[in-house]
């Protein structure tokens, strides 16, 4: 795998395949009381830049969080139920094409300490505890070893790109509401 950068600061290329970090607002302000959440987006960007058709699943993504020190928040992740990838998550990027997915989290205080979390597609849940008021970087680790998949109910998906890369780390910055 050939590994260069993309013109964004936040995106890296592999084998022509530019995997972006989205963070849409970079600074967010965050409340002090207990029951209030504040939503936010992350995401990931990937523009095929070959000539060859691609799909790609962002079924499995989640986050990896790191303090502005570098030092990495753990991911707590659970699931009730499991849900499996249908046809339609299997998105094509033709060339020149690019394909966007967002995650939707929300900031909450849970046992008065601040925490992120949200829904996984495959039926989970995850979270990042004990925050705080600051600096964050943010970042997403695509991976797919097979370009064919074969789904619950028989049918066959072919094309997907293969790889593991992780887009570079975006950030962000957590502030306090005025009281």
């Amino acid at each position: 795998m050939t590994y260069s950068e993309c013109e964004d600061s936040d995106a890296v290329e592999v084998d022509g395949i530019c995997f972006e970090t989205l963070v849409p607002e970079r600074v967010l302000t965050i409340s002090n009381k207990e029951n209030v959440k504040t939503s936010i987006q992350f995401g990931i960007r990937v523009t095929n830049k070959t000539s060859t058709p691609y799909r790609f699943i962002f079924f499995y993504l989640l986050p990896e969080l790191q303090r502005e020190d570098g030092q990495s928040v753990k991911l707590a992740y659970a699931r009730n139920v499991t849900k499996a990838p249908s046809e339609s998550d299997f998105l094509l990027a033709n060339p020149g094409e690019s394909l966007t997915s967002f995650i939707d989290a929300k900031f909450s205080w849970y046992d008065y300490k601040l925490r992120i979390g949200g829904y996984a597609r495959d039926g989970g849940v995850w979270h990042f505890d004990n925050l705080k008021l600051g600096t964050y970087r943010i970042r997403f680790t695509y991976q797919n070893l097979s370009a064919v998949k074969r789904l619950y109910r028989g049918k066959t998906i072919e094309g997907l790109w293969t790889g593991l890369v992780s887009t570079p780390f975006a950030v962000f910055s957590l502030v306090g509401a005025a009281s």
